[in-house]
């Protein structure tokens, strides 16, 4: 079953670096296949501290800093032949459709914008540590954006450098559905791998498993109940602040999803807080049926343009997979709302649903916590893409091993 550690006595872990890691979640699906993760790199202070709680012995522990500041990479602590595997999602939000509508609406050009090839940096650090394997994770849109066919020959090739001495790579491509993979959600993401070409390693997609998905309530069913936290309708009302403790289950796990996401769990989970709500919205809440959107709400209350604002309300269905979860969840989580109870989703209820199990804890404030699961690759898609890459990587050096 993914999400289990293989044993892996007498076989060289495959070593890790992740940059624009995020909070973890390709990291944890690596490490989970087998690997040693021996960094991540984000220029995002609540991302780097999380990834540091969740993997306490990686050997780069240093401040939050975005790869593009380093300039000399030696000064990471690794030499070149060390890193087996270089994992990452450069940042996707002039590639996703929310993204570049968000820009034209802000008149700003789409080609101009310096997140578009922050996947330099990426090869700038594969040239470095000349990796077996590489892994990409980005939005599925950016297999259609203009800079695709660029990014695809500039990681085959290197970027153009007199004196190079980028290595080369085979790269496949492909776009995965992350219900596919066990993941309690539809989310489809564009998973790139590039494999060395001076060697003869080879690399497939994993099968997918187009039985039944895991539903909402297999994945967050045995989650203790919280009360709606109301909050005054006046604009500039102060939320309740949340806090953050230990809170017992109330059940015990009714499914397989759930005994694999309580692995190495106590009695007790934490992030299980959710968003305060004005009683305007939490009676729009209580009388939405599950799968019903904002366009099906009476007249009487709606706010907003039914037109503009079709989704900005919708509940979640118990016996379907979620819908793709988003950073927008930081600004709300009026997209995401309880299947059965009068709120919007809790933080470890996205987590769930991005199948971190409950050991892995967020270290941020709430509204940050939302927005580092909602960047994630879901830990059992990265793992499955994983397990593939390791066997391939222990093959290559009990083979070197066997030649003396």
């Amino acid at each position: 079953m993914l999400g289990l550690r293989p044993e892996t006595k007498n076989i060289k872990s495959p070593t890790v670096l992740d940059i624009f890691c995020g909070a973890g979640g390709m990291s944890l699906g690596f490490q989970n296949a087998g690997c040693e993760i021996l960094g991540g790199i984000d220029k995002n202070p609540h991302a780097i501290r999380t990834h540091h709680r969740n993997f306490p012995n990686c050997q780069l522990m240093r401040d939050a800093q975005s790869i593009e500041s380093i300039t000399d990479l030696s000064k990471l602590g690794f030499v070149p032949g060390e890193i087996d595997i270089l994992i990452g999602g450069p940042p996707c939000q002039v590639f996703s459709v929310v993204g570049k509508g968000k820009m034209k609406s802000l008149g700003k050009h789409i080609e101009s914008d310096a997140r578009n090839f922050l996947y330099e940096e990426f090869i700038r650090v594969v040239q470095y540590y000349k990796p077996l394997f590489f892994v990409i994770e980005n939005v599925n849109y950016l297999l259609n954006h203009w800079i695709f066919s660029t990014l695809i020959k500039d990681l085959k090739n290197g970027l153009i450098k007199k004196n190079s001495d980028y290595p080369g790579y085979n790269l496949s491509h492909q776009i995965l559905t992350a219900s596919d993979y066990g993941v309690p959600q539809i989310r489809k993401r564009l998973f790139i791998v590039g494999r060395r070409k001076d060697t003869n390693l080879t690399f497939e997609f994993p099968d997918a498993n187009t039985s039944s998905p895991v539903s909402v309530g297999e994945a967050i069913g045995d989650l203790p109940e919280l009360e709606p936290v109301s909050l005054p309708l006046k604009r500039k009302s102060t939320a309740p602040k949340q806090i953050d403790f230990p809170k017992a289950y109330n059940f015990s796990p009714k499914s397989e999803y759930q005994e694999l996401m309580r692995i190495e769990s106590d009695d007790m989970v934490m992030n299980h807080i959710c968003r305060s709500h004005n009683d305007q919205d939490l009676h729009i809440f209580n009388i939405m049926p599950q799968g019903g959107k904002y366009k099906n709400i009476p007249n009487e209350l709606k706010r907003y343009s039914d037109k503009s604002f079709e989704d900005k309300y919708k509940r979640l269905e118990w016996d379907k997979p979620s819908w793709t979860l988003t950073a927008h969840m930081q600004k709300d989580c009026l997209a995401y709302i309880h299947p059965t109870q009068i709120r919007s989703i809790s933080v470890r209820e996205a987590a769930r649903l991005q199948s971190f199990p409950d050991h892995f804890v967020f270290d941020a404030p709430m509204t940050r916590m939302f927005e580092l699961v909602g960047n994630s690759v879901p830990p059992l898609l990265a793992e499955a893409i994983a397990r593939p890459i390791v066997k391939q990587v222990q093959a290559y050096y009990e083979a070197q091993a066997e030649r003396g």
